[in-house]
């Protein structure tokens, strides 16, 4: 497959509510499009601590392909710990 040619990106975005604005997270986009990464797909959504549904997450998870890369924010307010 032709992607296998480029370093293959795939953006995930996520905000933790409706209020916060993804455009801010958006220049990871552009700092990927900068070292070179190819962006086979951007996945975008916001979700609630409180709901466990990520339908855009999981859609990136099945569209990955061998050799891609995830490219993610780091926001601890979307890291949660399992329970125990």
């Amino acid at each position: 497959m032709w992607e296998s040619e480029f370093n293959v990106a795939r953006v995930y975005l996520l905000v933790s509510t409706e209020g916060k604005d993804l455009k801010r997270q958006e220049t990871i986009i552009d700092d990927a499009l900068n070292t070179g990464y190819y962006i086979a797909g951007i996945y975008r959504e916001t979700a609630s601590g409180a709901r466990s549904g990520r339908p855009e997450l999981l859609r990136m998870i099945e569209d990955l392909q061998s050799g891609n890369v995830v490219i993610a924010e780091k926001n601890e307010q979307n890291i949660k710990a399992s329970p125990g």
